[in-house]
Order: structure tokens, then C-alpha cells, then sequence
């Protein structure tokens, strides 16, 4: 029996050297390359290579191009500009991503809501940060109040050597330890710039309330000759082929039909 050990041995090492292989060359082969494309119906115009949507309904001039998507969120490019004399409410939520394969309905995510859910973790966060620093704070105090008593009849010349190691609770209790993370760049103008013209790379994470708060499409009024752009997400599905981009204008729904594809080399 124990002739066939070094047998067994000799297949096991074989086994996972070929798995190793497999995982190796499972690594190396190419992503395939994925692309979401207006439908020929709904193009309204291109730019840079990209067909842009444009229709109107109700004296409001929509543009419409798919952005990017994250691992939440799939994000579409929208324009809404109002020609008319009426003052026009537009509302992200009302919006509808809807999957005719599947069937299914996807709401506008509120911005809104988002930006409360972000601030109230970064105040939890926050809280939590400065219960740590009080704490620590305290107890280099305490430490430090212990070794002064203890030490009270030593020389000056220990006491100075002994001052180089104190680390004084102000130094912990006055540190915001809330990293800030300003967006790259001005979001005052994002809404008035073309479609698509916003490097992605340029815009804060969707984790940070910046990103909500200044580069996406918010519930606002539209006065006569007002524009207003920006991101309008919806939750993202892994295997989503084609999606109805559903628009209400009041009275009318302007539909964007999109198609999801992926190219492998």
C-alpha cells in the first residue's frame, strides 16, 4: 500500500497544476467589451459618436444619452429645457427604466433621499469618530496625570526627557477625522454643458453626497428658456438586454429605447 503513495502524490500535484493552468488562463482571456445604444428610432442627433435622444412633448425639449453604470446603479445623461410660458415641475422619480424582457419597472432613484441616507452615515460616522478621540484623549490624560504624581520628585532634567513622549488629549479632541472629499470640479457648471461632455473619471463616487447633491437630476421647477441637466440613476440589473427609458412631461411620456451589448474579442 504504501508503494502507491508516492503515485497519489504525483497525481495530486498533477491535478492542481492543471487547475492552476485553467485559472491562469481563465485570467488572460479578454473582457468582453460592453456597449448600451439608443435606438435607431430615437436618435435625435450625434455627438462625438454618440447618438443622442431628442424629442419634445409639452414645450419641453428632452435630450437623453446612456452615461455609465457602477455596480448599483445604471446612469442615464438627461437635458430638459422649457420653451413654453408655463412653469413646468420635473420630478427624477417620476421616471421609469422598464425591461421588456423581463418585465420589469425601475423608479428614478430620489436624489433627494439619497443625499439624507450619505449625511446622516457621515454623521454616525462622525459620532463614532469622536467617541474614539475623546476616549483615547482621556486616557492619555489619565496616563498622563498618573506620571507627573508618580514622577512629581524627580529631576527637571527627567521631566524634560519625559515631555518628549506626552501625547495631550487636544491633539486627538480638536482633529476632525472626517475625510473631505471635494468633487474635481465645479458642478455650477455641469448643468449647463452638453450632454456627455463630463469626463465620468471628473465626477465624485456615488458613495459621497457631493455626487448627488451637484451632478444629479433634482426635483426643480422650470421656468420659460430654463435648462436643467443631469444624472439620473436607476438600480442596475446584471443581465439587462434592452430597457424603455420612460419620460413624463405632464401630459405626454417620451419613451428612449435602449439596447445592451456586449462584444467579445
Amino acid at each position: 500500500m504504501h508503494k502507491n503513495l508516492p503515485i497519489m502524490k504525483l497525481n495530486i500535484a498533477t491535478v492542481l497544476a492543471i487547475l492552476m493552468s485553467i485559472i491562469l488562463l481563465y485570467n488572460c482571456s479578454p473582457v468582453p467589451i460592453s456597449r448600451v445604444s439608443l435606438d435607431k428610432e430615437d436618435i435625435g442627433y450625434w455627438q462625438r459618436g454618440t447618438a443622442i435622444g431628442e424629442k419634445i412633448g409639452d414645450d419641453l425639449i428632452v435630450e437623453v444619452a446612456y452615461s455609465h453604470s457602477d455596480k448599483k446603479f445604471d446612469y442615464f445623461d438627461v437635458a430638459i429645457e422649457n420653451t413654453g410660458e408655463e412653469r413646468a415641475l420635473i420630478d427624477p422619480k417620476m421616471f421609469r427604466l422598464l425591461d421588456p424582457v423581463s418585465g420589469g419597472r425601475f423608479k428614478g432613484v430620489d436624489p433627494e433621499l439619497m443625499i439624507l441616507n450619505l449625511e446622516m452615515k457621515n454623521s454616525k460616522r462622525t459620532a463614532n469618530n469622536k467617541t474614539i478621540a475623546v476616549v483615547a484623549g482621556a486616557a492619555i490624560v489619565a496616563g498622563t496625570v498618573a506620571a507627573i504624581a508618580s514622577d512629581s520628585g524627580g529631576s527637571s532634567a527627567d521631566n524634560e526627557n519625559d515631555d518628549a513622549y506626552f501625547y495631550y488629549g487636544d491633539t486627538y479632541l480638536f482633529t476632525d477625522l472626517t475625510p473631505r472629499n471635494l468633487p474635481p470640479m465645479n458642478y455650477q457648471y455641469f448643468g449647463q454643458e452638453p450632454l456627455l461632455s463630463t469626463n465620468i473619471r471628473d465626477l465624485p463616487d456615488s458613495e459621497k453626497v457631493d455626487f448627488w447633491k451637484g451632478f444629479t437630476f433634482r426635483k426643480s421647477t422650470l421656468f420659460q428658456n430654463q435648462r436643467m441637466r443631469g444624472l439620473v440613476a436607476f438600480m442596475k440589473e446584471k443581465n439587462r438586454t434592452r430597457s424603455i427609458l420612460k419620460i413624463s412631461t405632464g401630459t405626454e411620456e417620451l419613451t428612449f429605447k435602449f439596447v445592451y451589448e456586449k462584444h467579445k474579442p
